[in-house]
């Protein structure tokens, strides 16, 4: 669009032929009034609290629906806009309740801020005011529908965002009013961005109703960690506990949304389970003691294990994948500094030389730009939230989207085709895939594609990818314990070099790319996860492990760390039984937004964070106690007086590029493949202690589903339980496969 001149208040400004009013009005740091607009949804002109004056037209203009044409005069403060202004906002306060001293929204209300420039104090309406009576939408939301303006706010992310039209306009006149159409409430991942868009108080957080006002807390910069988007946010607290979590604008990343899971999750921070103080085991008892009496039996307890004896190949460390990049960096630096290799953050991987290894070359706002998109073994929308925003937003515009999933899900968007493929054919669907493709070009065919049938599946799915100019294959965590799970990351990789595809590889969710940055995995000579647990080693330091919700078989990791012999130091942020039960020394440790550190997310983007409290009790950072454990035993090069100290090293040292095996097997497996997965809202443990979160119809997911002819081979029925988890017997599920999401322990998965 060219470039045009237009006046606004007698001063000329550039612009593009075009645009609204009001973006070019926002973009000069002119102040005109609004509700209903929102720089991310569609323009819906409701309110008309941003009427203007544009000479030649009879009447004002709303500003967020008027285009902008060459020698356009427009007048914001005129007599004639300010008068319709404030017309428009008298009838807005002619129902709206006088309560904000108990409103939420109070300190925060754009309807406060408004009023304040264009409002009466007096008003002449005597008419009784109208009652809208609030609707329970679910744990998240909280309604006070009488002090709705009919924005429409809601109700278009919903429709345009989510992409779930729960929220509508209801009947007419003074009858109307926004509620959700199904009794269930509100159900989206995204949900709690209506709080955030919401210009009053009808919708407002309901875990944090009536805590306190706005100006009371201080926000501090963050980084989400539960996915691989680390999307940026407020953390707000007070009195050094955090009090909620808002969104924080930033385009390349999240925009300005964030998922629910992100919003909601810092409940678990004040959860009664916190482990506050340190603690040692003596002959089978725990007792609470002081720092350092905790820290010197630890390295005690590492010496008589593994040091005096000269055995620091008997000692492993194994880490969370919600920890810090500063975190992963000192805890493998500890075991290399005294010899040991044994390092690992892959806990869920069932076969680590069978693990996937898959570059990401794409960003995450390019994902917006793609006009193809292969998604195989995931459930973007629970999963990854926001990296399913932007598939959707891709799709809205036009690209087109194929899917291999072992299971249907829904998706909230349109789909090209959706493949309900057994997880054991998956590899052989793609070499059929790669086939057509090389046949397609005419290029050679290599001799482990000779047998390979090419399906009338594997053809669609060739045709899409080479037909189009930018395409991405996504491959999810559903294909982490798949038995060709690296075949199918290599045949991925294939077929993206022959299509000019790129590739994102979201089969290793929340702080896992960080771990691999810094070298968080065994080196020369070293065990892997579970090479650790199936040797006899002497001593084990675990940061922030869970076993029955981290290791794909928590029964042996348990039976292994709970050997008389095995001396175990775990660093925890949360108390649990399992873990007390092998350890023989508990520190506990910062959780979220009470550490500094960095997050590194899928497309490599390294974000650091300060802490936004302390805290609580006894607990320090993790960084710091791995720190002061290095020097208690000696080791050199642990001099930091912060966490970017840290981060700095990381980033200056060399960082090896991983070889990892080529090899592609495609010869269908047989039996029953099992899918395990956490619940969306059981990720990690501070989600898992978000009381809100869990209330929610996401939070309390919890079932093993198959079809009937794969429950009739396992002998299990809709009422029973398959591996502690309840049976839902599906048709939506491919044959030879249990898709298991768990919201809790269980202690059966394998």
């Amino acid at each position: 669009m060219a470039d045009i001149e237009i006046e606004i208040d007698g001063n000329v400004v550039n612009a593009k032929a075009g645009e609204m009013l009001i973006t070019v009005t926002d973009r000069e740091g002119i102040s005109v009034p609004r509700f209903c607009y929102h720089k991310k949804l569609s323009i819906a002109a409701s309110c008309r609290m941003c009427l203007v004056d544009v000479e030649g037209a009879p009447k004002p203009q709303p500003a967020c629906s008027t285009p902008i044409a060459d020698g356009m005069k427009i007048h914001t403060q005129n007599e004639k806009a300010k008068a319709s202004q404030k017309a428009v906002m008298e009838f807005l306060l002619i129902n709206h309740p006088l309560d904000c001293p108990i409103c939420d929204q109070g300190g925060e209300c754009e309807l406060q801020d408004v009023a304040m420039d264009y409002g009466s104090d007096v008003s002449r309406f005597t008419e009784g005011k109208r009652i809208v009576a609030d609707s329970d939408i679910g744990a998240l939301i909280q309604t006070d529908m009488t002090r709705c303006i009919h924005c429409t706010r809601c109700v278009r992310f919903g429709a345009e965002v989510a992409g779930i039209m729960e929220m509508g306009g209801t009947g007419r006149g003074e009858d109307l009013k926004i509620e959700p159409f199904l009794e269930e409430g509100i159900q989206s991942e995204l949900s709690g961005n209506m709080i955030d868009v919401c210009p009053v108080g009808a919708l407002t957080s309901k875990p944090f109703r009536y805590e306190l006002r706005s100006w009371q807390m201080n926000a501090v910069s963050n980084i989400a960690r539960h996915d691989l988007v680390g999307s940026n946010i407020y953390t707000q607290t007070y009195k050094g506990k955090v009090k909620r979590i808002v969104a924080k604008d930033n385009d390349s990343v999240n925009e300005t949304w964030i998922s629910d899971r992100d919003r909601f999750s810092y409940e678990g921070l004040a959860h009664e389970n916190r482990l506050l103080a340190p603690q040692i085991k003596v002959e089978g008892t725990w007792k609470e003691v002081e720092w350092d009496v905790a820290l010197d039996f630890a390295t005690r307890g590492l010496a008589n294990n593994v040091f005096n004896a000269r055995q620091a190949d008997k000692l492993g460390a194994l880490a969370s994948n919600t920890a810090t990049l500063e975190e992963f960096h000192l805890l493998q630096k500890i075991l290399r500094e005294v010899g040991s290799e044994n390092i690992d953050h892959r806990l869920n991987v069932k076969d680590l030389n069978n693990a996937i290894s898959l570059e990401s070359n794409i960003k995450l706002a390019g994902l917006e730009g793609v006009d193809h998109a292969l998604v195989i073994g995931s459930n973007l929308r629970l999963e990854q939230p926001m990296i399913n925003h932007r598939l959707r937003k891709a799709n809205l515009s036009g690209t087109s989207i194929d899917v291999i999933n072992a299971m249907a899900f829904d998706f909230n968007y349109q789909l090209n085709s959706e493949n309900i493929i057994s997880p054991n054919q998956i590899a052989a669907t793609l070499a059929g895939v790669l086939k057509s493709v090389l046949q397609s070009a005419h290029a050679q065919i290599p001799a482990y594609l000779d047998d390979v049938e090419v399906t009338d599946v594997a053809v669609q799915l060739a045709t899409q990818l080479s037909d189009s100019d930018n395409s991405v294959i996504i491959l999810g965590e559903h294909v982490v314990n798949n038995p060709q799970a690296l075949s199918i990351a290599n045949l991925i990789s294939q077929i993206a070099q022959n299509t000019n595809s790129t590739t994102l590889n979201v089969s290793a969710s929340a702080n896992s790319t960080a771990a691999n940055l810094a070298g968080f995995v065994p080196g020369k000579g070293g065990l892997d996860a579970n090479a650790m647990l199936a040797a006899d080693l002497k001593a084990y330091i675990l940061l922030d492990i869970y076993p029955q919700y981290d290791f794909h078989n928590s029964i042996q990791a348990t039976e292994t760390l709970s050997n008389d012999d095995t001396f175990v130091i775990s660093l925890n942020s949360f108390k649990d039984d399992v873990v007390a039960g092998y350890s023989d020394v508990l520190l506990p440790i910062a959780s979220f937004y009470e550490t500094s550190g960095s997050h590194v997310n899928v497309e490599g983007l390294v974000q650091s964070f300060a802490a936004a409290v302390n805290a609580p009790s006894d607990a320090k950072p993790a960084w710091k106690v791995l720190k002061v454990l290095a020097d208690l035993l000696e080791l050199p090069g642990f001099h930091y007086a912060d966490s970017t100290q840290v981060t700095s090293e990381v980033m200056h040292q060399s960082h090896k590029q991983h070889v990892h095996d080529e090899s592609i097997d495609v010869k269908a497996k047989r039996g029953v493949n099992v899918i395990w997965q956490k619940s969306p809202y059981a990720v990690d443990v501070l989600s898992r202690h978000a009381a809100s979160l869990q209330a929610t119809k996401i939070g309390q997911i919890n079932s093993a589903s198959m079809n009937k002819a794969t429950a009739k081979k396992l002998e299990v029925t809709q009422d029973g339980e398959y591996l502690g988890v309840p049976v839902v017997v599906s048709e939506a599920v491919a044959n030879n496969c249990v898709f298991v999401n768990a919201n809790h322990s269980t202690g059966g998965q394998s």
